[in-house]
């Protein structure tokens, strides 16, 4: 028995489009990820919509929108039915990416693609995961077992492995293996170690995005962000850093606001998303979900990291108003082609602009054809005389105008409000007109019932029997007209207001000042007093977030139009790009990949030339696959491989003659013998073979497969010393050498020796040698 598996690009192959790709395996369709770009371009989306139907599983790795921005439209347009996996904060914070996004498209044209109700209907579908949880998947993908790791980079970012009898598969994409300010890095390499269950996977599929980038250090960088926001601040103008909504914003607004309250700084700090309270709210619940670091500084100070103490959240541009003066706003979306990071960019570096000079920070190159992406090459260009990537290049002037579409929306005003009002009052008649109608007719049918019921609703209680029960009194609302049924708000009992409690994912919200000390409290209300009156440039209040409040802000009842304008307008402000994009670099992929030594390596998601450098490089290494691919879009690749399965019956004869060796909890046997194909049963049979020829030699099979720090451990506790050299190289005593290659085999080189032989015994003591 063995698996046919295929794997075919959807979109992100040897580009930097959305990412989503066709994995078969046997008869059953995977879909790994199911991203799209905010231009919302259903003509994108032509070839998942050819597959929809056939979908038997979906894989989600990241809550952002290249992962999952088309799952909501394929759930309710494509036909996609098929059952869908994630961690639980790609879940929350995904529905949070697409109401943003939903919303920053209402704000600029009449938007119809998908709605808020397709956004949560696709989301209430999703089946949720916890890191390293086993799940068989059901149906006709049983057999086949995904299991997902953290990948880092987004809270909740899954490297998957899918398994089906031998064959392993790990779909890790977008990882960072470097520790965040929020965030852990990925257990694939971990403490410089590939997680054993990740390891010689049969096929590995991965991202080639960062592979041409060499990251400078992370505190170089975030002191280059600090320094270039203090020097426009103290200028007096502000800084504009764009980002997605629930993702890498968690890291921006983690640093930005510790940074802010380490140094008591009094400009304003704002988080600009059309979901702010909600994102800040679904972080301090999934606090587990973070770094270790984050988790024991909340078990010991009982702080929540994102109870921010100087970041203010709006969801409205005209909230900024109330900041005046220098700010730093962190604004969705970060392609710069919608969302309030759109709008501020104009208003702040447009024609709009103030005399002094705001800034614009990038921390992602976003994708290829954006805002973003036009003004990052820009800055690249101008600092292209700085060679060495391991210095953070400098802020630019940036001045140029641009081509751009400019949406605004504004109420009706004159003839077409007049005209608007008469449709609506028109509308309202008919709506009216049509409900009286109803409502007569549901009248009568209640007055026919209750006149055919009253000859059998015969009193047999008592009076006493009647005065000894309770009954509520329903008063009828002479205004209102309809039968019980119909209008339930006209039958009104005694007024009670019942207080609402606030509910988190757990249950009710703890109030923890109920369970402290006295003077806890009393030492909490004195930091408080002595944190700085300049972070206090709101009210406290407005920092409250309420977990049953709206989503998005309530809808505009001023009748509006849309109004779209092609422009050329003068940009004119300092540009600087910080890569905090929370990825590995090239040269972190390429020490990476060998340690997992996959069998066959399949290179996506990726411009040609980071695609094309990392697979070369891949080639050149010594002791790694050969099997490298780097498909293009629509390109079928066949990597099927060469593993074979066959079911048999031992004879008792057999069972007795095997000589079982002993390898952790298993216990192995070589078997030789003769198949034979009883009349009573489907099944062969292998029995000893009887026959008089000599048996052919063969020689002794290893059976394990042990991590040479395991191994180095061993030594050192037999006292022999025992240190890495080279690359993967494991000297022992300075006189034999033990490395593996890159097809798993084991070399142990050096002079025949006490020590030799000694090392090569315990080396044969963690195989089962058959």
């Amino acid at each position: 028995m063995t698996s046919y598996i295929k794997f075919t690009p959807i979109s992100g192959a040897k580009n930097e489009d959305a990412l989503c790709y066709l994995l078969e395996i046997d008869e059953v369709k995977i879909l790994l990820d199911c991203g799209w770009s905010d231009k919302f371009d259903v003509e994108d989306l032509a070839t998942l919509k050819k597959v929809a139907k056939q979908i038997d599983a979906l894989l989600i790795s990241h809550c952002d929108l290249p992962h999952l921005g088309a799952y909501p439209y394929a759930r309710s347009q494509l036909g996609m039915t098929c059952p869908v996996y994630s961690t639980v904060p790609v879940v929350n914070m995904g529905k949070m990416c697409m109401y943003d996004l939903h919303q920053s498209k209402i704000n600029e044209m009449e938007f119809d693609t998908f709605t808020l109700e397709h956004v949560d209907e696709a989301f209430d579908k999703i089946t949720s995961l916890r890191y390293s949880q086993p799940y068989a998947l059901p149906g006709k993908c049983q057999g086949i077992t995904i299991t997902a790791y953290a990948a880092a980079h987004t809270i909740g970012g899954t490297i998957w492995k899918i398994k089906q009898d031998t064959d392993e598969i790990v779909y890790a994409v977008d990882f960072n293996h470097r520790r965040e300010s929020h965030l852990d890095g990925t257990v694939l390499h971990s403490n410089g170690n590939v997680l054993d269950a990740l390891t010689r996977p049969s096929l590995l599929i991965t991202d080639a995005l960062n592979a041409a980038v060499v990251h400078p250090p992370r505190k170089e960088r975030n002191s280059a962000m600090f320094d270039t926001m203090m020097t426009t601040l103290r200028a007096g103008g502000s800084v504009l850093l764009p980002t997605d909504s629930s993702a890498r914003v968690l890291e921006l607004s983690y640093l930005l606001d510790k940074h802010w309250t380490d140094n008591q700084l009094n400009y304003p700090l704002i988080m600009l998303t059309n979901t702010s309270y909600h994102t800040a709210h679904f972080a301090k619940s999934m606090l587990e979900w973070m770094g270790d670091e984050l988790t024991q500084h909340f078990s010991q100070t009982r702080e929540n990291p994102f109870d921010f103490k100087y970041l203010r959240l709006c969801h409205k541009l005209e909230d900024l108003d109330v900041y005046t003066g220098p700010k730093v706003v962190i604004a969705s979306n970060n392609s710069l082609e919608t969302g309030f990071a759109r709008d501020l960019f104009l208003r702040w570096m447009g024609e709009e602009r103030p005399i002094t000079h705001n800034t614009l920070l990038l921390t992602e190159r976003s994708a290829p054809g954006s805002l973003a992406r036009h003004l990052y090459d820009a800055w690249n260009d101008a600092n292209a005389n700085e060679t060495n990537s391991r210095i953070i290049k400098p802020a630019i002037d940036y001045k140029e105008e641009l081509h751009l579409t400019v949406y605004k929306r504004v109420p009706l005003e004159g003839e077409e409000l007049a005209e608007f009002e008469a449709a609506q009052r028109e509308k309202a008649e008919r709506d009216a007109a049509q409900a009286a109608m109803i409502a007569r007719s549901k009248t009568i049918m209640e007055e026919d019932e209750l006149s055919d019921e009253s000859d059998m609703d015969e009193a047999d209680d008592t009076m006493e029997d009647l005065l000894g029960d309770q009954f509520d009194l329903y008063v009828r609302d002479a205004g209102r007209s309809g039968g019980f049924f119909k209008q339930a708000q006209s039958y009104r009992m005694f007024p009670y207001l019942e207080r609402r409690k606030r509910i988190d994912d757990y249950g009710e919200s703890i109030q923890v000042e109920h369970y402290m000390k006295a003077s806890d409290l009393d030492r909490l209300q004195l930091e408080k007093g002595s944190e700085g009156e300049g972070a206090n440039f709101a009210k406290e209040e407005d920092m409250a977030i309420d977990a049953v409040e709206p989503l998005l802000p309530g809808k505009d009842e001023k009748p509006m139009k849309y109004i779209t304008t092609e422009q050329d307008v003068e940009i004119q402000c300092k540009l600087r790009y910080v890569d905090l994009e929370g990825l590995s670099d090239g040269r972190s992929m390429k020490t990476i990949l060998p340690q997992i030594a996959p069998r066959k390596l399949i290179i996506i998601h990726g411009s040609v030339r980071p695609t094309d450098e990392l697979a070369q490089a891949c080639r050149n290494m010594d002791h790694f696959t050969k099997e490298i691919f780097a498909p293009s879009i629509g390109q079928v690749l066949n990597v099927s491989a060469a593993t074979n399965i066959y079911r048999v019956k031992l004879t008792d004869a057999m069972v007795s003659s095997l000589r079982f060796s002993k390898l952790d909890d298993y216990e192995l046997a070589r078997v030789s013998g003769r198949i034979h194909f009883p009349t009573d049963s489907t099944t062969p049979s292998l029995d000893v073979d009887t026959s008089e020829q000599p048996s052919k030699w063969e020689p002794s099979v290893f059976v394990g497969d042990i991590r040479l720090s395991e191994f180095k451990r061993i030594l050192q506790a037999e006292g022999i010393s025992a240190e890495f050299k080279g690359e993967g190289v494991l000297v022992c005593n300075d006189c034999v050498a033990v490395r593996k290659t890159g097809t798993g085999q084991l070399l142990v080189e050096g002079l025949l020796s006490p020590d030799y032989y000694k090392i090569r015994s315990l080396l044969y003591a963690q195989h089962a040698i058959l």
